[in-house]
């Protein structure tokens, strides 16, 4: 049922929705004045935590070949693992592994760390700002859901082979920085809707990176099912749970504006649960109709 406004009273603009108050005329009123805008923020712990996860992990394998090999068999998504033998902390351990940090014929390969530096990377870059703008909780709602949805993907959907790497969860901060973007397109102007063009371009050219990879049968494949899986998780969570901005006169400084949050995570949990419960029902059922 919509709430609709009496016909005697005037709608309420939205302050995203309001344009921007035209520059003065030479002669005019004065130019408009320069102002500070605050916005709540906080330091991106969470994401120099699973950065040092991802990193501890890696020198923990390149200690030796048969302890890289054991961490990777223990902790690598794979679909008869998961589904037939129950191992579901799988969906979780992938998340912090990376290529083998040994070759095939067991000498040290320090090109395979380039699947952690471009992951690490991304996360910095890309998680450092959203969890500055999302607070620690939101975030690593974000990150850790977004890369379980990504795990549920692969072994739902993927070829069944052993997948490793955060590029998942990734994929769901990517989803996350898509959603504020486009929630505050207004208030950030010409410049946020430029940044909102090149994340989707980015988020395209992975993933045809990834399908030729897999077309091209490379000895090395991108998990496209992950990536997919993870923007969606990304995407679906943070449009319920993402923080909402409206701009406000500052109560104690004149002259400055505050971003207010309307969209508070506390009322907002119960999306989570059925997130959370949506994922659990998913596995079930692939489980019910898998067939080795």
């Amino acid at each position: 049922m919509l709430n609709e406004q009496p016909p005697d009273q005037k709608r309420r603009v939205h302050p995203l929705e309001r344009e921007p108050a035209p520059p003065s005329q030479p002669g005019g009123e004065s130019p408009r004045k320069q102002t500070t805008l605050h916005i709540p923020s906080v330091r991106p712990l969470v994401t120099y935590t699973m950065i040092g996860i991802m990193v501890a992990v890696f020198l923990l394998r390149a200690t030796s070949p048969g302890t890289d090999e054991a961490i990777l068999q223990w902790g690598a998504n794979q679909r008869e693992l998961v589904l037939v033998d129950g191992q579901i902390y799988r969906l979780l351990s992938s998340m912090y592994l990376h290529a083998s940090v040994y070759s095939s014929r067991g000498t040290f390969a320090l090109e395979n760390s380039l699947h952690l530096f471009l992951n690490a990377y991304m996360i910095f870059v890309v998680g450092s700002s959203i969890e500055r703008l999302f607070g620690h909780v939101r975030y690593a709602l974000v990150y850790l859901l977004g890369g379980l949805a990504a795990s549920v993907a692969s072994i739902v959907l993927g070829s069944g082979g052993y997948s490793v790497g955060a590029s998942g969860a990734v994929f769901a901060i990517l989803g996350a920085q898509f959603v504020y973007l486009y929630q505050h397109r207004k208030l950030l102007g010409a410049a946020g809707r430029r940044q909102l063009m090149g994340l989707v371009q980015l988020v395209g050219i992975n993933l045809i990176f990834g399908f030729l990879t897999n077309a091209a049968g490379a000895s090395i494949r991108i998990d496209n099912w992950a990536h997919i899986g993870g923007a969606i998780g990304g995407l679906a969570l943070s449009f319920a749970i993402a923080p909402l901005y409206i701009v406000r006169s500052h109560p104690t400084q004149p002259g400055h504006l505050m971003a207010e949050d309307i969209n508070p995570l506390r009322p907002r949990l119960w999306t989570v649960s059925v997130y959370a419960v949506v994922l659990m029902l998913i596995l079930i059922a692939a489980r019910q109709f898998y067939i080795p």
